[in-house]
């Protein structure tokens, strides 16, 4: 699987605004996504509302971060243009400061899972851990 995340930044009195994201934003993404690339990504998730490492709002680098997952890396490649499109860029752009305190951040990988979790504990023991 791949993924594409977008980072959207924390601003100092600005909370990312979940209601507004997956209300309006998130289907305005994915229909856009549909009329010019015809493709719908396997799922969305949404990591919001986060935290730093100290756990406050406000430490953490990023209000949020929306998980964009596709079956094919093509399919991720192709979704990734999608702001080439004159309509998209800008009406997804007019739409930033509605929900975030500005344009996101960018991510493309390859999602590498690790579900084996009792061996790799039961590797620790072994290993003298």
């Amino acid at each position: 699987m791949y993924m594409l995340a977008f980072m959207y930044p924390n601003g100092p009195g600005h909370l990312f605004d979940i209601d507004h994201w997956k209300n309006v934003h998130l289907p305005l993404g994915l229909g856009l996504t549909d009329k010019y690339i015809g493709t719908r990504p396997k799922k969305v998730t949404l990591l919001a509302p986060t935290r730093g490492g100290d756990l406050k709002a406000d430490s953490a680098a990023f209000g949020a971060i929306a998980i964009v997952i596709f079956d094919e890396k093509e399919a991720v490649e192709r979704f990734s243009t999608l702001f080439e499109f004159e309509e998209a860029s800008r009406r997804l752009s007019a739409d930033f400061l509605n929900y975030t305190a500005g344009p996101p951040e960018i991510l493309v990988s390859e999602i590498q899972e690790v579900t084996e979790i009792d061996a790799m504990i039961e590797k620790f023991k072994n290993s003298g851990g």
